[in-house]
């Protein structure tokens, strides 16, 4: 049996359910695509020919759900998911719908002054689950800011918590470079929150084996459907450094106490139209030749 990486058992413990499967024996045509797809190797024929475990297996499944999705007919069953619940897979963007979603993505930092509908929020955190994690791992944690009004809140705790530290020159270490803003910050100006209607924070526990990547990939995923629903989005770095400076701040984020903040993404519907793509300067790249 092939050696079994020791994170993804580690996982399995921590896990609360033992996954189980059941075959729908009328469904299966006894294609082994569930066997030949499970990466682990924890799959094999059992009795009629049906899938089943190899014997310790069901504790070593990691969570992947591909014999579910790999199956054609809808005969494998997952740990009681039912495979008609889910989504089917429709038509992809061309490559040229997506290179042009890439290239028309912008750092937006001028939004009009109202919510985002329900219904954008809605599509927006459901496909939030479908991001890919390190050993799907997916114990991340998203943070909403869903109206202006709670994003005002923010907006305003932040000038004020900023200028109040400066002038008691109680500026944590990390965010020192903040003195420079004081001018800004008294005249009014959201240096934060950009005039962003909205934002979600990121989280995810530091033990998980990519805690470093995963909530970067979600937030950028996150981004490009924002995108194609018509929103603009902007990276907030300085709101991100704000609330990991001040604990205070950190916790009306309601962020678990198992997980720890890594990012602040800002959305709103854009109150400006770019016209055309940037010129960014090519990225260096090699062509690899075999190894000897």
């Amino acid at each position: 049996m092939r050696d079994f990486n020791p994170y993804f058992l580690r996982q399995a413990r921590i896990m609360s359910n033992i996954p189980f499967i059941q075959i729908d024996e009328s469904r299966c045509v006894r294609c082994g695509m569930c066997i030949r797809d499970c990466f682990p190797k924890l799959l094999t024929t059992g009795e009629n020919m049906l899938p089943t475990f190899i014997p310790g297996g069901a504790e070593r499944c990691f969570r992947c759900q591909h014999c579910m999705a790999i199956c054609p007919r809808g005969a494998f069953s997952w740990n009681g998911l039912n495979p008609a619940d889910s989504y089917r897979l429709g038509k992809l963007p061309t490559p040229e719908e997506m290179a042009s979603l890439l290239r028309a993505r912008r750092s937006v930092r001028a939004y009009q002054r109202e919510d985002v509908e329900p219904e954008l929020f809605q599509i927006l955190r459901e496909n939030t689950r479908f991001s890919p994690t390190g050993c799907n791992d997916h114990r991340l944690f998203f943070a909403y800011s869903e109206t202006r009004a709670v994003t005002d809140s923010f907006r305003e705790m932040a000038r004020k918590k900023v200028l109040e530290m400066i002038e008691s020159q109680t500026l944590p270490a990390s965010i020192q470079h903040f003195t420079a803003l004081k001018p800004a910050l008294e005249s009014g100006a959201d240096i934060f929150f950009r005039n962003a209607p909205h934002f979600v924070a990121v989280a995810v526990p530091p033990e998980s084996k990519d805690a470093h990547i995963d909530p970067y990939i979600a937030a950028t995923q996150f981004e490009l459907l924002a995108v194609s629903l018509g929103l603009g989005t902007c990276w907030g770095g300085m709101i991100t450094d704000l609330f990991h400076a001040d604990a205070e701040f950190c916790a009306r984020l309601e962020i678990p106490k198992t997980h720890e903040l890594k990012i602040v993404l800002l959305f709103g519907y854009p109150s400006v139209t770019y016209a055309r793509a940037t010129q960014p300067e090519e990225c260096p790249y090699v062509t690899l030749k075999n190894v000897d």
